[in-house]
This record gives C-alpha cells, sequence and structure tokens, in this order.
C-alpha cells in the first residue's frame, strides 16, 4: 500500500515542484495510448503544456465543451486513462490534478497507479504489474490539487489514472526526476530528457524558461519559448540558469529563435560555472564560454564555446536587452567517458577586439601524441560572424537579417535584399587589383571513420587573402553513381555539403586558437572578409561548382598566402 500522499497548496508549488521535471507533458512527448471513455472531452487534453481554456458557452455534438478529458455519466466504478510518460523513465514525487472550469461535472476522486516496466507497453488496465503510487483522494470543483509523495525507487515508464467514478479533470501533470541514459560521445547537456533542468529565470513575462531545454524546435508559432517583457531601462538584460544533466566538459551550443521573428534578442552570451546545489550560490565564480554575439531572427544558430577543457554543472545564458529563444543545446562530453578531456581549449572570439586578447598560437605537439579537434558546427550567419557573411534565402522574408535592407522591385514580382555581404579590396602599391568573376569546380573528399564513430578530415593547410574578401556561391551539386555511393564510408544526409574551416589573423599568421570548422549547404554562399585564413572548399561525398568573386591583382604572392598545418581534425558526428 503506498504511503499516505502529502497535499500542497498551490502557493507553496514553488518549494516543492519548481526544482522537478513535469514528466507528462506533450511537450516532452507524453502520450495517451489507451482510455475507457472520452464521450465528452478528449484525454489527450489532460497533458497540455497551457492553462485550461475557458470554453463555456459553446457547444458541440456531444454537448458542452471542456478543455480536457470528461467522461459520460454513470459509471458504476471507475473511468480510466493509461499515459506514457515523456522520458523513458523516470521517478515519481508528486502530482497536479486540476479540475479547473469543470464545476458540478468534476471528477468527485482519483487514484494513480504506476508500471515500472519499459515494455512491453501496457494493452490493459487490469495488468497484474500495476502498482498504486497515489490512492484515492477527493477532489473538489474548478481547483487545482497538489499531492506529494516520497520519491518512488523505482522509474517509471506508463502511468494510469482512475477518475472515480466519472466526470472531468482538465490536466493531470505528473512531476519527478528522468533516469538518464547517457549516449556515447557528445550530446546535449541540457537536454530536459537527461534531468537537465532551467533553475533560475529573471523574467518570463510571455514564455516560461522551461521550454527553452525541452525536445525538438517547439510549435510553429512563438508558443513555447521563453520570452521576457520589453525593457525600458538602459543597460538591461534577462537570463536563466540551466543546471547539467551531468557534469561535464562544453564544446558547441545551439541558439534557436525559431519564429521569433520581430522579438529576438539582440545579443546573447554564455557563462558557466561548477556547484553541488540545484541553484548557484551567489558567490559562485562564473567563467565566460561565449562572448557576446549577435543573433538572428527565426533560425537555428551555433557556436563553439571557449574552455572546453573545464568541466561545469551549470550555464548562464544572458539575453541583451530581452526578447525571445525557443531552444537552447549545450553540447559537449561527460566526464568519465573514454575520450577523457585530451582536446586542446579553443577560445570563441566574437569580435575583433575578443581576437586581440588571445595569445599567439603555441607549437602543437606531434600527432603521435595530440591532436587539435575541430567540431563541424552547422553553417549559420551568428557564428559565422566574425569571419565573414553567410548569403542564403529565407522562405519567409520576414526572417532576412534585420540589418539587411530590403525593397520591392521589378514592377512587384521580386524583393531585392542589398548588401548581403561585405565585399572588400584594398589597393596596392601596384598593380592595382581588379575584380574577377570565375568559378571552381571541387573535387569530393573521403571522409574518415575514426574509432570515437565520428568522421574526421586531417586539415592541410590554410590560406588568405590580405587585400581583398572573396565569396562563393554553389552552383551545382554532380550525382555520384550508384557504385560511387554505394563505396562511400560517409552517407551524407543531404547531397551538396561542403566543409568550411576559418582562422582569424595574429600578425600575419593564422591564429589556431580561432580556428572554427563549419558544414555548409548547397543553398548557402559564404564571403570572406579580408584577411582571414581559411583552408580550400571541401565538397562532401559529390562534386560541387561554385561562382567565385575576388579581387586580385594578377601577382599570385599579393593575393594569395599558403601555410601548411600538421595536427589539426575537424570531426563530424556521425548522426550530424
Amino acid at each position: 500500500m503506498s504511503p499516505s500522499p502529502q497535499p500542497i497548496t498551490t502557493a507553496d508549488f514553488d518549494q516543492h515542484f519548481h526544482s522537478l521535471i513535469e514528466l507528462s507533458s506533450e511537450s516532452l512527448g507524453g502520450s495517451v495510448i489507451a482510455v475507457s471513455d472520452q464521450w465528452f472531452a478528449p484525454a489527450e487534453s489532460l497533458l497540455k503544456p497551457h492553462p485550461p481554456l475557458d470554453l463555456r458557452g459553446q457547444f458541440g455534438p456531444n454537448g458542452a465543451l471542456y478543455d480536457g478529458w470528461e467522461s459520460r455519466r454513470h459509471n458504476p466504478s471507475h473511468d480510466w486513462v493509461i499515459i506514457q510518460l515523456g522520458v523513458p523513465s523516470g521517478t515519481i514525487v508528486g502530482f497536479d490534478i486540476d479540475t479547473t472550469l469543470f464545476n458540478g461535472n468534476e471528477a468527485p476522486a482519483c487514484s494513480v497507479y504506476g508500471l515500472d516496466r519499459l515494455s512491453p507497453a501496457p494493452d490493459s488496465p487490469d495488468d497484474p504489474q500495476w502498482r498504486e503510487l497515489l490512492p484515492v483522494v477527493f477532489l473538489g470543483p474548478s481547483a487545482r490539487h497538489l499531492f506529494k509523495i516520497p520519491e518512488t525507487e523505482k522509474g517509471y515508464r506508463y502511468l494510469k489514472l482512475h477518475m472515480i467514478p466519472d466526470g472531468g479533470i482538465a490536466r493531470f501533470r505528473v512531476y519527478g526526476n528522468p533516469i538518464p541514459v547517457f549516449p556515447e560521445g557528445r550530446f546535449d547537456l541540457a537536454s530536459v530528457l537527461l534531468g537537465a533542468r532551467v533553475v533560475v529565470t529573471s523574467d518570463q513575462h510571455y514564455g516560461v524558461g522551461s521550454n527553452l531545454i525541452l525536445p525538438g524546435r517547439g510549435p510553429k508559432s512563438m508558443d513555447g519559448g521563453w520570452e521576457t517583457k520589453r525593457s525600458r531601462k538602459p543597460g538591461h538584460c534577462d537570463f536563466v540558469v540551466i543546471k547539467l544533466a551531468t557534469q561535464g566538459f562544453l564544446d558547441y551550443a545551439e541558439i534557436d529563435t525559431n519564429y521569433f521573428i520581430g522579438n529576438f534578442p539582440q545579443m546573447v552570451d554564455l557563462y558557466a560555472t561548477v556547484s553541488d546545489q540545484i541553484v548557484p550560490d551567489p558567490q559562485s565564480k562564473w567563467t565566460e564560454i561565449l562572448a557576446k554575439s549577435k543573433l538572428g531572427p527565426h533560425q537555428q544558430q551555433y557556436f563553439q564555446l571557449s574552455n572546453s577543457h573545464d568541466k561545469f554543472t551549470h550555464v548562464r545564458m544572458t539575453i541583451y536587452p530581452d526578447g525571445g529563444v525557443k531552444r537552447v543545446r549545450l553540447f559537449g562530453r561527460r566526464i568519465g567517458t573514454s575520450e577523457g578531456n585530451t582536446e586542446l581549449p579553443i577560445p570563441n572570439p566574437s569580435t575583433q577586439e575578443a581576437n586581440e586578447r588571445i595569445p599567439t598560437s603555441v607549437p602543437m605537439k606531434k600527432s603521435s601524441e595530440i591532436l587539435r579537434r575541430l567540431p563541424i558546427l552547422p553553417l549559420s550567419r551568428a557564428g559565422f560572424g566574425p569571419y565573414g557573411s553567410v548569403i542564403e534565402a529565407h522562405l519567409d522574408l520576414r526572417a532576412s537579417p534585420p540589418d539587411i535592407r530590403s525593397k520591392v522591385v521589378n514592377f512587384g514580382t521580386a524583393t531585392k535584399f542589398d548588401h548581403v555581404a561585405r565585399l572588400e579590396t584594398t589597393t596596392h602599391d601596384s598593380p592595382a587589383p581588379a575584380p574577377n568573376l570565375c568559378t571552381f569546380s571541387c573535387q569530393p573528399w573521403e571522409p574518415e571513420l575514426a574509432s570515437s564513430g565520428r568522421f574526421e578530415w586531417r586539415l592541410k593547410g590554410l590560406e588568405r587573402h590580405q587585400f581583398s574578401s572573396q565569396t562563393f556561391i554553389p552552383l551545382a551539386t554532380h550525382t555520384r553513381t550508384a557504385e560511387q555511393a554505394e563505396q562511400d564510408q560517409f552517407n551524407s544526409q543531404t547531397e551538396g555539403e561542403y566543409l568550411i574551416v576559418v582562422a582569424l589573423d595574429n600578425n600575419g599568421k593564422p591564429n589556431l586558437d580561432s580556428l572554427r570548422a563549419f558544414l555548409g549547404t548547397k543553398s548557402q554562399g559564404i564571403s570572406y572578409f579580408k584577411n582571414i585564413w581559411h583552408a580550400p572548399l571541401i565538397a562532401i561525398n559529390n562534386r560541387m561548382d561554385f561562382t567565385c568573386l575576388i579581387y586580385e591583382t594578377g601577382d599570385p604572392k599579393i593575393d594569395c598566402e599558403l601555410v601548411e598545418i600538421h595536427d589539426v581534425v575537424c570531426e563530424l558526428d556521425k548522426t550530424k
């Protein structure tokens, strides 16, 4: 028999449940897999993340409409619903059984049972393995009913809610802790499915901070993200603190402003710390892992993080001055894995001023001793910003960067976007530079499959054009024959991908601490700023043709400078 539950007042919700995760929410992947009766209102509404909607005065073919689960009258015993939680397994701590707006037709009582096996899924409410978690408790009309139980020793995948005898319940929220199963290699340490949680939020006027670490990219709207109110005070900023699923080393971040178009933050930075508390002590030392960087509207943006050799438990994301972010991912490696901490730290300068603070690269050890490893990130305007411009089209024209001016032209048949890339040239003493519009046909490079399960490319060298920018626009991708594709070790998810490797300049030499690697697609062009060191474009799987614009003098010593680079490996997770 389960112990007596502890009733909790709604005023004390944060005290008891704030640090827990709502395991049943459909936002997390929770779902209804069986129900006894849902004549008046569907059981799937129990798991919706938003508060119950007031539908008074609205009627459907079966009667008055309610935002919740409502069964027919006169059940002689009880109605039931079986729910699959959004995590593979989780311990249970409490329940929020909400009868809001059900008044006169609310369920008088309920109880909850759990099934601790992962498979097969239960196909009957009478399965002998169901275990009582919440004994029969009485409910009242139009109110939230909170109950806390001692945290279960076992993890549960399935719950069964008994509604005694019938009636309506608006929401059923189950709180607890996921039992993580950590992947090998690099993964998202901020995943709520692994136990990460948002523990501090400065403001959540329009959207709660805990949405940031939910799976997927969220609804096709501004709903389901974190959004703060508008600030009017100079120097204002908002922030959240994320407790990672486990202590680990952080390599790169994804910050997604999906559907935040007119209200995305202007800038963002990330700091990290180590703490054995759920909420770090105010005196904790925070380390910068991402300098203040620009964000754009309605897109996934990727940033390589600095101090990847340090282990952290918490990350603080600050947005300037305010706005909305849909999702945050923090990819890294768990402490104690076979990879350990063998990679060199790679700071992330996001401005020229930040670059000036980076020391000149030190000579690297022989490849037999150590390799400098670069994670290959999806190409995004924000992450590539210190090195040049990304030239790409947007399906939603409102999502184009606000600093790019646009206007309707051609008698209303087209929209023109001006100055999508910065074309630069510096006049040399002699001879004078002239524009060269040329084409490149890039042969595919075959990656190596490493023992870690990642694909690797060994960098051979870098080049720079000290006096000119260089712009590449994909023209065509040449599909490989069936025989060639069958022999490919690397199976690209899409045709037409190419590798971009860049570094900032430091006194005429590439600053290897600023090395970055990106994966571009055939729908993206790039334009390097002048004096940016870069590797030749590396087509993946298929030959790719590009058109290129560069200013050249005709003197190869002036136009292009080459250096050999050894012991640098670019690596791509097999799943990308």
